[in-house]
């Protein structure tokens, strides 16, 4: 086996223009399908995301506040209202609750954020907790203490156009303090995208120094986020109703179907484009081998009639497809996978959707997978060619080949 991969890689060097034509073809139909997964995967990650950690089954707000929470899942209503801080620690304890996060509703104000002026509600909420906005951040930088994180609206869409550049820093004056613009939240249809988000601990911090521009009840929050355990949303919402913690309980809106829906058309189109390369690549090894196989049947006539089998030529043959479709897939994928991280940002900016990128560890998987893929595709076009000319005696290859 080894001395024949060593015929099948000297004949790939020794006919140069046939190799690179079939590296070429694998180079293209990788690209092809490592962009169009790769789309997908992004899409599907935050997709899986915002299923598990965006959509809060439950909302727990003071009595008399459920009308005013309405039917979303994470609010930027300017309407201020509180409740103990208890509340969280008693839902918490029921044992079907995944997660429960709380927010903090502070109030709306006239400020600048990312060359984007207006009225902006702000709401504190927990990053230790919190399970309904990280994922829909544009990166995943940590969050400190006094980092500010903007909706859509609120400024985020210009501060996509420098998240990624360490040396550009964006400074918003709140309550007397300055916040570092840190991340943004994509656009989600909701108040979220208005408005501007700073962490529990700056509010608090802040709501205790003398003359603040804050005033809340100390220790209070505005809501509770719940997750709760699959089909146990209303088992959950009937133990948080024993409880009698005065609260309104508001069942979580169907985000998940809205951004099914935004995403789906680019979902079916990359699913489309995938299916598409893989039948034209198949088709195009076929035609090119077919032409290949064509050209050397003297060859393979003359290396048959020195005594090599059948088997031995198939498989050195399908081994030189393989190893040309490798090195093609392989710089294929690479350039795909260069092309999309170098430019991630300007796909945010022109697509405009929740797209969760993978770090480099996965899109190297992505890579490698794709170069398997391709090689294979390229190996089972090639079979049927081959075996075709094999089917002829040595004789009759060599007659052939010199016509």
């Amino acid at each position: 086996m080894k001395k024949l991969s060593t015929v099948a890689w000297r004949n790939l060097k020794r006919k140069m223009s046939r190799t690179v034509l079939l590296s070429g073809s694998a180079a293209i139909t990788a690209f092809i399908l490592f962009a169009s997964y790769f789309f997908v995967f992004s899409m599907e990650r935050s997709i899986a995301a915002s299923s598990s950690r965006l959509g809060a089954d439950l909302m727990v707000v003071p009595k008399g506040f459920g009308g005013q929470a309405g039917d979303m899942i994470i609010s930027g209503t300017p309407t201020k209202f509180y409740m103990p801080g208890t509340v969280l620690d008693k839902i918490r304890t029921i044992g079907e609750v995944d997660a429960a996060s709380p927010q903090l509703y502070l109030q709306t104000v006239s400020t600048v954020c990312c060359q984007t002026s207006g009225d902006f509600p702000v709401v504190a909420y927990d990053p230790n907790t919190d399970f309904t906005l990280k994922n829909w951040m544009a990166s995943d930088k940590k969050i400190g203490k006094y980092d500010l994180i903007a909706g859509a609206n609120a400024g985020g869409k210009n501060y996509v156009y420098h998240f990624d550049n360490e040396y550009m820093q964006e400074w918003v004056t709140l309550f007397g303090k300055d916040f570092l613009l840190r991340n943004m939240i994509f656009p989600t249809g909701m108040g979220t995208d208005k408005t501007l988000f700073i962490t529990m601990d700056a509010a608090r911090e802040l709501n205790d120094k003398k003359g603040n521009k804050l005033h809340f009840p100390k220790g209070n929050i505005s809501i509770v986020l719940v997750k709760s355990k699959p089909g146990m949303e209303e088992f959950v919402k009937r133990q948080i109703d024993r409880m009698n913690l005065n609260v309104d309980i508001v069942k979580g809106s169907g985000l998940q179907d809205t951004v099914n829906k935004q995403v789906f058309p680019v979902k079916m189109m990359s699913y489309m484009m995938i299916g598409l390369v893989l039948i034209m690549s198949a088709l195009q090894v076929m035609t090119m081998f077919s032409a290949l196989i064509s050209e050397r049947r003297k060859e393979i006539g003359m290396l048959r009639a020195m005594g090599a089998s059948r088997a031995v030529t198939f498989r050195l043959l399908l081994m030189e497809a393989g190893f040309a479709s490798v090195i093609g897939a392989a710089i294929g994928s690479l350039l795909a996978a260069a092309a999309l991280y170098d430019n991630r940002i300007l796909i945010l900016q022109l697509l405009q959707l929740p797209m969760l990128f993978p770090d480099w560890t996965t899109g190297m998987l992505i890579g490698a997978v794709t170069t398997v893929a391709t090689t294979l595709i390229a190996i089972i076009a090639a079979f049927i060619p081959v075996r075709s000319a094999l089917k002829l005696q040595p004789y009759e290859a060599i007659r052939e080949g010199e016509y």
